[in-house]
């Protein structure tokens, strides 16, 4: 990694991003406490999963900035998943911590963090051991549960889909959550739900993602649970420009704005929590490194309160939620978190059922 082509592409990379005002300048403050984040494939401005990481960094700089300490924080964009290794070992030549985001990025992490003994890696989406790396795991499919059990009281034609945007573990979780709660929803109501699923194939093509939703829609699907980053923004679209009564579930962070009244609810993944609790204990001395998993309980994992869309909402849709929240917090309710466990996954009607 240290030989003269990569030393060429340092310079090369440090200059085109020095001058978009997104990497370490030379002169940056030495005092300061600097972290610098790697994106996933897509970069910043899905409006979703490497937006979300963003914010924890403006969220952890106003936290310290509040105590007298400066935050320099800088975002590097991946592009391919051949960025992954350059960008990390760029980033941690001139970070004090390393932020890097995805499931796909974990190998390039564990390579580069050996490399750094004395870096603070964090790693958001997977499990990843190592002496100065704090990986953490989202229990998505507790959100993905209550989108489903929302959407099954909430669609009109009876079929709902979910659309990742590649099948990997974090994205599979929402998705065997989603249809655990469809079913889930279907038996309190004595209804009959059609699930389906369509993979995109990648979070960089909205393209794609708008032509894959189209063909769900044409289906008879009125609800499409998008779980694509980028591509997310193509499905969008599609929800956009589909007669009314078509509605999206957005994922991450809060998308519901983004098309008021065609965004049922996001399914919230509070990234930009752990990132920014990560960063304040990292800059405090308290940093500890291992492998961390959030969900409901830890208030790390829900719905939006449906600013937009709540008065399409039936009653006894909200009741299930509430009773959902409840015993999923409670481990009364295990979700599915991938296709095996759905299988077997016993619809909970009796703990529903019970006072």
């Amino acid at each position: 990694m240290r030989n003269g082509r990569y030393l060429l592409y340092l310079m090369l990379i440090m200059g085109t991003l020095a001058g978009c005002g997104k990497a370490p300048a030379p002169d940056a403050q030495q005092d300061a406490f600097t972290v610098i984040l790697v994106t996933d494939i897509g970069g910043l401005g899905d409006k979703g999963f490497n937006d979300a990481g963003w914010l924890g960094c403006q969220e952890a700089k106003e936290r310290l900035a509040a105590n007298g300490v400066t935050l320099d924080a800088r975002v590097i964009e991946s592009r391919e998943q051949t960025d992954y290794a350059d960008n990390l070992n760029l980033a941690a030549e001139r970070a004090d911590m390393v932020i890097g985001l995805g499931f796909l990025i974990a190998d390039a992490i564990k390579d580069v963090a050996a490399y750094y003994p004395q870096k603070h890696f964090l790693f958001i989406d997977g499990e990843l051991q190592g002496d100065n790396i704090a990986s953490f795991e989202f229990h998505a499919e507790q959100g993905g549960f209550l989108a489903g059990l929302l959407a099954s009281y909430v669609t009109r034609t009876g079929t709902i889909a979910a659309m990742p945007g590649m099948d990997i573990p974090p994205v599979l979780r929402f998705a065997a959550g989603f249809e655990a709660g469809a079913h889930t929803g279907a038996a309190l109501q004595n209804r009959e739900i059609k699930t389906l699923r369509a993979t995109i194939g990648g979070f960089n093509d909205p393209v794609k993602g708008k032509s894959l939703a189209q063909s769900l829609l044409s289906q008879g699907a009125d609800i499409l649970f998008q779980l694509a980053g980028n591509s997310g923004l193509g499905v969008l679209e599609a929800i956009k420009e589909a007669p009314e009564g078509a509605m999206m579930i957005g994922v991450d962070i809060d998308q519901d704005s983004l098309a008021p009244g065609r965004v049922l609810t996001s399914v919230l993944k509070r990234m930009d929590r752990v990132v920014a609790d990560q960063i304040v204990s990292a800059q405090e001395g308290a940093f500890e490194p291992g492998v961390y998993w959030a969900g409901m309980t830890q208030g790390y994992v829900g719905l939006t309160e449906m600013k937009y869309t709540k008065d399409k909402v039936p009653e006894e849709a909200l009741l299930a939620l509430d009773k959902a929240r409840v015993l999923i917090s409670q481990n009364l309710i295990v979700v599915p978190s991938n296709a095996d466990e759905l299988k077997t996954f016993e619809l909970p009607l009796q703990q529903f059922n019970a006072e």
